[in-house]
């Protein structure tokens, strides 16, 4: 995995642990998704059952189409413009953001 240099504030900064591991374990592709749990012999099949393809933890968080709707959502309530398609994606445009806009967490 490349060294992220942007996201060093992110750790720095006055957020819970379980939020920073929430993050890291999300980065590193090691939530307890579908696939995870089927590779450590784990109950299921690995698929996500409203999108019929590998449950990861980026599918559950921005691209299953219940996700999706979330984040369509939010972007509509918070008047923003912006579309992320995994946490990189998300954080490096967070990062990029001025002002109110910016204040998402």
């Amino acid at each position: 995995m490349p060294v992220l240099l942007w996201l060093s504030p992110f750790w720095k900064a006055p957020l819970p642990l379980k939020i920073n591991i929430f993050v890291w374990q999300l980065l590193r592709d090691r939530l307890p998704s579908g696939t995870e749990v089927l590779k450590r012999h784990g109950l299921g099949n690995g698929i996500c059952p409203l999108c019929h393809v590998p449950e990861t933890g980026s599918h559950i968080l921005f691209s299953c189409v219940a996700a999706q709707a979330l984040w369509c959502f939010v972007r509509e309530a918070l008047g923003l413009e912006w579309e992320a398609h995994d946490l990189a994606d998300f954080l490096q445009v967070r990062a990029t953001q001025v002002g109110r806009k910016r204040r998402l967490f």
